[in-house]
């Protein structure tokens, strides 16, 4: 902890609550229980210099700070296995989601040697709390990424810039996310094997699904075709469920939607959300697949807040990946990988590393000067559910907000029963079809509901209505500035078809419907237009499509499903940048799994489906070295 203590929990607060006395009182006493967010990795320690340096050659020390075209030579002898400190069977890239599933399964075969490196920190016990969610964005948990805001979105954070959540810590993604378990539609599966994506239809998928899942829900559970008891990951509910929730799974009733297992059969409809949680606590990729097995399997290594720079090939007859660079503590260490490496860092990470080591857009390489080792795709094919989330639900008699003594025994409650406010974080969704979708009877819109500013003590209700059938695609790019160590430039390029908007505006239209039901009126859930008419939106007619089309333009952003950046494809198709057995195409012994692979994101949020691909690539990779 800081030598300041009031000063380092203000900025856990990060203004979304009053840093006053009380507040501070209730961090430190979370803080007591569960320590605490532990302050950026410090990959270079006192020797920044130098490895930048070692870097980019050729360029005076200070190359980095100025906006012109990178020069990251590779030396012209090739390596050879003396210029490796150690050497592993499998190196797997990126602890988060999928590289914790990788790195699990490959190393249950004892004769191999498993390194898994993640650029961030160990789990926080702080993050196994549901309901402060919230308050791992934008810390040390998280990268830090920033779209720029356009005219077509994300307008309200002109200043800031769209917000990009992407774990940097042992889970990834998984232990800072919104925790909910869904698989998208099994028409999401069988298009990937009607595009010539062999093996990964729906029925050939939904084995991985189920040999993964452990769900503990007895009403889901007891469906065994789409459910098992069996896997490392649990899945649940929540056991905590205040007033809200049954008002709004009863006005979604009233309007004839359908109660379903949004996992099973059919999508449409609603339901009190999966899980990945066991009784109130999160459930990660690491704590599911890692930390069980940690101490008791010698064959796997784990090295954290370790940034990889690059993959190192030897360029022969063939292109080989044989081993990655890394730094840690001030110290640049290339490791060999016998076998593969498998390239784990997610849709933003994952394509990066490969363009800074010479796979990616040919003439952007040159530009930047780095060396082509393989003229592919990568970067393109970016895209993610754009979600219009509008605080417009007032409350008055279920309101949750509660007096600071009432906070203390919550807290407490949950330390010793782990039930309470604190246990639950969002938990109503609704999956709707648009007239306009494109396969008959599957959504292509999703509603979902939080508490404003807060998952445990609130007065107004956000309704999140988000595209789950993108058309527009964007791209990630290096960063000519820096781009090894600068963050990537992300172009989302939402909304750019215009189906995309047309299906939002039709989902608003949709889910206002909410308020003339009897159970709002009932429950005094008042429409409350007034957060988000502070801007340009108040001059229009404010039943227009064109009022709506305003507000989506500012409100709407990104729901943090990344997915695309190494397609997997056919050989055939310009885009794919992997094969279906998620080999990089042109490359010997380099794989990537995680959800760059994606050719098409997944009716919902990505985790359950980005555990499904590592399962399947685990697989894969076995029967290659068996």
């Amino acid at each position: 902890m800081a030598d300041n203590i009031t000063e380092d929990l203000c900025k856990i607060c990060d203004g979304r609550i009053e840093c006053a006395p009380t507040a501070i009182l209730l961090i430190t006493l979370v803080h007591a229980l569960y320590g605490h967010i532990g302050p950026e990795p410090d990959y270079f320690r006192n020797n920044k210099q130098e490895l930048l340096k070692s870097e980019y050659k050729d360029k005076p020390e200070d190359y980095h700070r100025f906006k012109v075209a990178s020069s990251y030579r590779y030396p012209d002898e090739e390596r050879n296995s003396d210029d490796f400190d150690v050497e592993y069977d499998f190196i797997v890239v990126g602890g988060g989601t999928a590289g914790c599933v990788v790195a699990s399964r490959l190393s249950e075969n004892r004769k191999w040697n498993v390194l898994l490196i993640e650029a961030g920190s160990e789990e926080p016990k702080m993050a196994l709390i549901p309901g402060l969610t919230s308050e791992f964005k934008g810390s040390s948990l998280d990268w830090q990424y920033k779209m720029r805001p356009k005219r077509r979105f994300c307008q309200n954070r002109v200043m800031k810039g769209c917000e990009v959540v992407q774990g940097r810590v042992l889970g990834g993604t998984s232990t800072i996310n919104d925790m909910a378990y869904m698989r998208g539609s099994p028409a999401d599966y069988d298009e990937w094997a009607l595009n010539g994506n062999e093996g990964w239809s729906f029925s050939q998928v939904l084995p991985y699904f189920k040999y993964s899942e452990g769900n503990y829900d007895k009403d889901i559970s007891k469906n065994k075709f789409y459910h098992s008891t069996q896997g490392p990951l649990d899945v649940g509910r929540y056991p905590y469920v205040d007033d809200n929730v049954d008002v709004l799974l009863s006005a979604f009733n009233e309007l004839g939607y359908n109660y379903t297992d949004i996992n099973g059969r059919r999508q449409l409809g609603f339901m009190r959300v999966q899980t990945l949680s066991y009784f109130g606590e999160r459930v990660s990729a690491y704590t599911s697949f890692i930390e069980p097995i940690r101490k008791i399997r010698t064959n796997v290594d784990i090295i954290t807040e370790a940034l990889v720079t690059k993959i190192i090939f030897e360029d022969r007859d063939i292109l080989k990946a044989a081993g990655v660079e890394y730094i840690k503590n001030g110290t640049k260490v290339s490791i060999k990988a016998s076998k593969e490496i498998i390239l784990s860092a997610g849709a933003i990470n994952s394509p990066k590393i490969l363009m800074q080591s010479g796979i990616g857009p040919k003439e952007y390489l040159e530009y930047l000067d780095i060396k082509v080792f393989s003229d592919l795709p990568v970067g393109g094919n970016f895209h993610d559910h754009l979600s219009v989330c509008l605080p417009v639900i007032k409350l008055s008699k279920t309101a949750t907000t509660v007096k600071f003594t009432e906070k203390l025994k919550d807290i407490t409650t949950f330390y010793s029963k782990g039930i309470g406010p604190l246990s639950a974080n969002f938990q109503v969704v609704a999956f709707f079809e648009s007239t306009i979708s494109d396969i008959l009877g599957t959504p292509d819109i999703e509603f979902r509901f939080r508490g404003h500013d807060s998952n445990m003590y609130y007065d107004k209700i956000d309704i999140c209505i988000s595209l789950l059938t993108p058309k527009s695609r964007g791209q990630i790019v290096l960063n000519a500035t820096d781009p090894i160590f600068g963050s990537p430039l992300i172009y989302p390029n939402f909304l750019k078809q215009s189906t995309d908007e047309k299906k939002l505006l039709e989902g608003i239209q949709e889910v206002v419907k909410l308020f003339d039901t009897e159970v709002f009126k009932s429950a005094e859930f008042e429409f409350d237009p007034r957060p988000i008419l502070n801007n340009e939106c108040r001059e229009h007619d404010r039943v227009s499509e064109a009022f709506w089309s305003c507000i989506i333009r500012q409100f709407s952003a990104p729901l943090h499903n990344y997915a695309g950046t190494c397609k997997m494809g056919p050989s055939k198709d310009p885009e794919a940048v992997v094969d279906s057995s998620l080999r990089v195409y042109s490359v010997v012994n380099l794989r990537v799994v995680d959800a760059s692979i994606i050719p098409k994101v997944t009716r919902g949020s990505t985790a359950a489906p980005v555990i499904m691909i590592a399962e399947k690539a685990s697989d894969l990779i076995k029967t290659t070295w068996y």
